[in-house]
């Protein structure tokens, strides 16, 4: 599984990619009759490779239509109803429910902080091209799809962050008001993204099936796109979390679990230096009870990386031909990438530790290639921005990406203490921010493996960073597209995921308290279902619901009446595998899961020399 080499993995696994985003599909499909979709419905369950062939067809054609055509909304959006919490077979039994009945009720007080992209954004106040949108949706749900595919240009203008600031920007044509786009809130802001394509929603079910509600549980939704300082600067967004915090264990008498997917894994983080250096140093040994990071990246991830270099990844380099027109039309690889790097908590969450995590000693290759000469891992954070050369983008968080992504060690501390306060442009790096003292907390780490993730590319020189960028993906140098896989849940590597856990923590100059952390990993499909098969499972539950071939198609492109489940450790997934579930509502109940590694993560750990 250290292997960066494709051959480790079963073929299954091997075809495993992911063809379209639900927006493109929503796009595609908007200009496709339901009659058509029925007779491809039926040829779809024959095999999967079909999927790009037709999607390419119908991506060409619409390429051509797309400024003039009448895009028939209508459809799509009811397509897009099809919002089902079941994970399995429509007859068994919920998580929750079958948790209850063993015993399982309120406990301890539940905050949930998503990750990235999850939370729905809304629009508060903007220009004219979108103020018909007021308080609705520009990311995560159909009214995202209304204002990309009316005004593509205007859509990214409002999403986008301003460059120089990395806050709010300014209007056109005036400049004398700012556009506000202001995250959603409630568990609505995160349970569901586009229709039925569910997040939360089936953890929240699950914890409302053994007693929770909004008294003994919260969500803590944020503006993913911020700098995790500009969080509270522009939101008093942790100022906000430690007063639900306390009045929620103030509510129920016992301290909080967290439970952090993805990226909320590294705000967490950060809110723990915060509230430690800023508030008092006992504040999460006196509150926190638990923390939860599912699918956590606490070491980076490089798709994160690769998107701020090259405004390209895999998701968009696997698409094929039409849709990688299509996308190239409306939002070129210059403006992708303008868009992330305006947003940056992207950054936040790039590549830490260096060469001994990401060097080929560790993983058996580079995180880059340039053409055939491989970067070690400071040249390649370089190619981001240097002390020489820093893009005007990142000018605002030259000191994380000069110094504080570059740490691999806690400060000295002075004597008689044990650790020394950590700049803040260094609070978001695991390994050089100290976890507070909290000797009661236990720490889990869930997450799921055996789903081939790109851990190394292989780029080639071809723009000028004026017209394009200067570094883009060499996309015939793989057979993934440029890319090299290795262990992970699709998004995150394997090491990112539970080094920490493994070994980062155990040095106590990161963990003074010696907190203890539990691994417990989830195999994505262990009973080895085809995606044949599962494509099929879908459209049985589809009908038996009485699904139009147009929602059974939706359901097919965003998992629809059968996503996740027991099988699934992918990086989204995973909040619906049945498994993660259990283990999760034992811990808020007050009860205890023993560490379980099926990857070779303890093998990582002996050959990493922790920083």
């Amino acid at each position: 599984g250290i292997l960066c080499s494709s051959r480790w993995w079963p073929e299954n696994l091997v075809m495993r990619e992911k063809v379209t985003s639900v927006t493109s599909a929503a796009a595609v499909y908007a200009n496709t009759s339901n009659e058509y979709l029925g007779e491809f419905v039926d040829r779809l369950t024959n095999g999967t490779l079909m999927i790009r062939e037709v999607l390419d067809n119908q991506a060409s054609s619409f390429r051509g239509r797309m400024q003039n055509a009448s895009l028939g909304m209508q459809d799509i959006f009811s397509s897009m109803k099809v919002p089902s919490l079941r994970t399995g077979g429509q007859d068994e039994e919920r998580i929750g429910v079958f948790m209850a009945k063993t015993g399982a009720k309120v406990h301890h007080p539940v905050v949930m902080i998503p990750g990235i992209i999850s939370t729905g954004l809304e629009v508060w106040d903007g220009e004219a091209c979108i103020r018909s949108y007021f308080r609705q949706r520009i990311w995560g749900s159909t009214s995202m799809l209304q204002s990309l595919l009316s005004d593509p240009d205007c859509w990214a203008r409002h999403l986008a962050l301003n460059s120089t600031t990395g806050l709010d920007p300014l209007q056109s044509p005036h400049f004398n008001r700012s556009i506000r786009v202001r995250p959603s809130q409630g568990f609505e802001s995160a349970d569901f993204f586009v229709g039925g394509y569910w997040l939360w929603g089936i953890m929240i079910e699950a914890l409302a099936d053994i007693g929770y509600d909004y008294n003994s549980m919260h969500m803590a939704s944020y503006d993913w796109r911020l700098a995790f300082g500009d969080l509270e600067v522009r939101d008093r967004y942790f100022t906000r979390l430690r007063q639900h915090i306390e009045m929620l264990v103030s509510m129920s008498g016992k301290k909080a679990v967290v439970v952090c997917h993805s990226m909320g894994g590294n705000v967490w983080h950060y809110f723990m230096q915060w509230v430690t250096h800023r508030v008092h140093r006992n504040w999460v040994h006196d509150h926190v009870y638990s923390e939860v990071g599912v699918s956590a990246p606490m070491l980076g991830l490089p798709k994160a990386f690769y998107s701020l270099l090259t405004g390209d990844n895999r998701d968009f380099a696997s698409m094929g031909r039409g849709f990688s027109a299509v996308m190239t039309h409306m939002f070129g690889p210059m403006t992708r990438r303008r868009l992330w790097r305006s947003c940056s908590a992207l950054a936040m969450i790039i590549p830490m530790g260096g060469e001994s995590v990401w060097g080929e000693e560790l993983a058996g290759c580079p995180l880059v290639r340039v053409g055939n000469v491989s970067l070690d891992a400071s040249a390649s954070m370089d190619l981001l921005g240097s002390a020489d050369l820093m893009p005007e983008e990142f000018r605002r968080i030259a000191p994380w990406l000069l110094d504080g992504v570059r740490r691999s060690r806690p400060p000295e501390a002075r004597r008689g203490e044990k650790t020394e306060e950590p700049p803040e442009h260094a609070w978001a790096n695991v390994l050089a921010a100290p976890l507070p003292f909290a000797p009661e907390m236990q720490k889990y780490a869930f997450y799921g493996v055996g789903v081939p993730t790109d851990v190394s590319a292989t780029l080639e020189e071809t723009g000028d960073d004026k017209g394009t960028p200067r570094y883009t993906l060499k996309r015939d140098a793989t057979e993934h597209f440029g890319f090299e896989l290795g262990n992970g849940d699709y998004a995150v590597p394997l090491r990112s995921l539970g080094l920490m856990c493994m070994k980062g923590w155990k040095d106590e100059r990161r963990n003074p308290a010696r907190t203890p952390c539990t691994i417990r990993e989830y195999l994505d499909n262990p009973q080895g279902f085809t995606f044949e098969e599962k494509g099929r499972a879908t459209l049985q539950a589809a009908k038996a619901a009485g699904a139009s071939p147009a929602q059974m198609m939706t359901a097919l492109l965003t998992g629809g009446y059968s996503r996740g489940g027991q099988p699934s450790g992918d990086h989204i997934d995973i909040l619906g595998n049945r498994e993660m579930l259990q283990d999760l509502l034992t811990v808020v109940s007050g009860g205890q899961v023993q560490e379980r590694i099926i990857s070779d993560i303890q093998a990582l750990a002996d050959r990493w020399d922790g920083g």
